[in-house]
């Protein structure tokens, strides 16, 4: 095992610290062997251990470009202002009273 030559430093409750290091011997183990175990985790994996996994299990380079191409995707009609805010119900009225205009008007 090489020498250790770095050192990693974070902050956290006297409390909190004290109850890790318990649990941390009671498994066996030391502080710096668990924060190695994670940095060699994360180094292989490229991700965190306790991270949240995207459902359908897609790589998060591609997820990356996916999300990237999205964004770039322009709108190509802004929604009027008018209708921003509007429900769906009070859509269909709108639209509803409007075709009743439309067949009242073309009866006459």
């Amino acid at each position: 095992m090489p020498t250790a030559d770095a050192m990693v430093t974070g902050r956290m409750t006297r409390d909190k610290k004290e109850a890790g290091n318990r649990i941390l011997a009671s498994l066996g183990t030391t502080p710096s062997q668990a924060i190695n175990h994670l940095y060699d985790f994360v180094i292989e994996k490229r991700e965190l251990p306790f991270a949240k996994k995207n459902p359908a299990g897609i790589d998060p380079e591609t997820l990356a470009e996916a999300r990237a191409w999205a964004r770039s995707l322009k709108i190509q009609q802004p929604i009027d202002p008018r209708f921003a805010n509007m429900t769906l119900k009070e859509a269909k009225a709108l639209r509803l009273a409007k075709e009743r205009s439309r067949t009242e008007g073309s009866a006459r």
